[in-house]
This record gives C-alpha cells, structure tokens and sequence, in this order.
C-alpha cells in the first residue's frame, strides 16, 4: 500500500512540473518499479525477502493525458488523485526534455516523503529513476527505483 502510495505522488511529481515541451496528449502508460528498499531496523532476512519481492513486481498506471494538461502540466494533472496535497518543490525542472524535480510530500500514514525524480523525456516517451524517503511517521524507509513512461494511443472514446 505504501509502494502504491509513494507511486501516485511521484506521478504528481513529474506532472506538477511545467513543460517547454510538451507530452503529446493522448493515453499514457507509466510503469514504476521500486529496485532498492532499505528499512533501517528490519532483520537481514526480511530485508533479503523484500528486496526479492520487489524485484519481481512493477506498478503500472494508464491515464488519458488532454491537450490542455499537456500543455500545462502543472495544472490539473499535477494532482489528479487528490493525493499530492500539502508537498512542496525545491526543483521543479520539466523542460526541453530534462526532468530534475525534487520534493517533499505528507505521507498518506503520517510523516513526510521526500522524493527525487532524475531523467529524461521526448513527446512520447519518459525514463527516470526515483528515489523517496519516508520520515517521521510509523516506518521509516528509503526507496530507489526506475519510471518508464510511453503514450500508447489515442484516449478512449
């Protein structure tokens, strides 16, 4: 649930950017996967067996990018969930086809997530690599990971 939460504000992170060049709208896919956890505490044993679960696991999220959130991704699109509430942004670079976009987001079970989200851009397609830390609340944790993203079609309908 955590992974899932984590997912959904780096999405918010990347759209919450303005953009020089714009995605092309259309259907988007973003897939997330999370390389490295790190829990401070955790038994080496569970952490070999997280690590290894994760490995093997992906998130992946189709959404229908518009004309006008693509040509103004800090609008709506920045939160489409309602969960990017309360973050703020030291970096906030999403332009001539470089993403450097650094923030701090309350987490959705209390504390807060600082994520770094590093990479590269064209109007159809997104790679970066992701790094968020959890503080302050009931688990703390460091995540790294990779996002893909690749406009698929047309949005439905």
């Amino acid at each position: 649930m955590k992974k899932l939460a984590i997912l959904a504000l780096t999405v918010a992170l990347i759209v919450a950017c303005g953009s020089n060049t714009a995605l092309q709208p259309g259907q988007w896919e973003f897939t997330t996967k999370i390389t490295d956890i790190e829990v401070p505490g955790q038994p080496p044993a569970m952490a070999a067996q997280m690590k290894q679960a994760m490995a093997s696991q992906a998130q992946t999220q189709s959404r229908c990018i518009t004309q006008a959130e693509a040509s103004n991704m800090g609008g709506s699109l920045a939160n489409p969930s309602g969960s990017a509430q309360g973050c703020t942004f030291t970096k906030q670079t999403f332009a001539g086809g470089t993403i450097d976009v650094a923030g701090t987001c309350q987490a959705p079970t209390g504390g807060t997530v600082a994520t770094t989200l590093t990479g590269t851009y064209t109007a159809t397609a997104l790679d970066a690599r992701i790094a968020a830390n959890v503080t302050g609340g009931p688990q703390q944790m460091q995540m790294s990971g990779t996002m893909t993203g690749r406009r698929t079609g047309d949005c439905p309908g």
